[in-house]
């Protein structure tokens, strides 16, 4: 993903996190509209940077919080890029591999 001259990936062992949104997908439909484009190099809407900066924080508060220790590495690794995004009007662009 690159924003305003930043670049976040989303690694393969981290996809774990869609599959987390997946479970409870009314709760989270900016993650899971992630995942459904994810493999089609969606763009990202700052507006829609914000909506997945507060989907992780919810995804990490009702999967165990601080001891479930790989979903705390991969959101709050992810949360500073989304929230540049978000607040700076950014939009993200994606590139899969």
């Amino acid at each position: 993903m690159y924003a305003n001259d930043q670049h976040k990936a989303i690694q393969h062992q981290e996809e774990f996190i869609f599959a987390l949104a997946q479970a409870n997908a009314p709760q989270f439909p900016a993650l899971s509209a992630l995942w459904e484009a994810y493999y089609d190099d969606p763009c990202i809407s700052s507006a829609q940077a914000s909506a997945l900066l507060h989907e992780l924080i919810a995804l990490l508060a009702i999967n165990g919080g601080n001891a479930n220790k790989s979903l705390v590495n991969t959101v709050v690794r992810l949360l500073p890029f989304f929230s540049m995004a978000s607040q700076g009007g950014h939009e993200i662009r994606t590139q899969s591999d």
